[in-house]
């Protein structure tokens, strides 16, 4: 079979939720003609299962994949403490993987994270096809976060920050709220920093139809911030974010209209909440004079 080991994690998904609800365990020899390869190579097919559950906090599945000599897993088990191996088996047994689809079940003998992701980045519309291949919710912001990196040139939109390591992939409308077909389209993402990430989600900052960025904080009193605070969003506001090369990947301006709003009512209920607790605070104070 091709060496496409996100494949092969789709064929051994079941396989392993088999033996976690059988109570038992599993050889690399037994699984290896499951995929036709070779027991040195299964570990390779297990390392997308292994990161999934380690990024969806899911018990360590993998756990149950074990030396036939040692009876424990091999070196490129890192999702739990090798010493507390009982406590592993214990959480994989117990947990009701009925709840988890197969994450790369979707997936067909030449699909990888990359491959669906150009398909997003040369065209976007085909953004609702691919999920709809996908499916799981972690794979498909796997895809979404490689096909903004790509867009956006490995550079945050607002701050230009280029380590990988702190870019995230920002939805404008969020993914409870979008359709399918948005859930993974650049028109509806930005590539983030983590902090510039968290104030767009928070409602600190808003980004225009114009593809300017907005503060949202009208009564802006330079004394109540660090120095940090101005550089790093204050100072955005007003300024245009840096966009993808590829004027079909850019924002979609109605998208970012809908969201301002929203934005706009978040920040309109914090002050709500802000003057409510002052108000309560003074009569209490009143009362206390009297």
């Amino acid at each position: 079979m091709s060496k496409n080991w996100e494949y092969a994690a789709g064929i051994l998904w079941p396989v392993l939720i088999e033996a976690a609800k059988k109570e038992t365990t599993l050889t690399y020899s037994e699984l290896a003609p499951v995929i036709n390869t070779n027991p040195l190579s299964v570990g390779r097919a297990l390392g997308p299962i292994l990161f999934y559950c380690l990024e969806n906090r899911l018990p360590p599945l993998t756990v149950l994949i074990i030396n036939k000599k040692t009876r424990i897993p091999g070196e490129g088990f890192i999702a739990w403490d090798i010493d507390d191996l009982d406590e592993a088996f214990k959480q994989v047994y117990e947990f009701n993987w009925n709840l988890v689809t197969n994450p790369f079940g979707g997936f067909g003998v030449n699909d990888t994270t990359e491959s669906l992701a150009k398909t997003i980045i040369d065209d976007p519309n085909k953004a609702g096809e691919v999920y709809s291949k996908v499916k799981n919710r972690g794979v498909a912001q796997k895809i979404f976060r490689v096909a903004l990196l790509e867009a956006y040139d490995h550079q945050c939109a607002m701050c230009k920050l280029s380590f990988d390591e702190a870019l995230e992939a920002a939805h404008i409308i969020p993914w409870a709220t979008c359709d399918q077909s948005q859930r993974i389209s650049p028109k509806n993402g930005m590539l983030l920093c983590a902090n510039h990430h968290k104030l767009f989600d928070k409602g600190r900052l808003s980004v225009m139809p114009d593809h300017k960025i907005k503060y949202l904080d009208d009564d802006f009193n330079q004394d109540n911030y660090s120095k940090s605070d101005i550089q790093t969003l204050i100072s955005l506001d007003g300024k245009k974010i840096f966009l993808p090369q590829n004027e079909l990947l850019t924002p979609d301006k109605e998208l970012l209209k809908t969201r301002h709003q929203m934005n706009q009512t978040l920040e309109s209920r914090k002050r709500n909440r802000q003057r409510d607790r002052k108000s309560k605070s003074e009569l209490l104070t009143t009362q206390s004079l009297k």
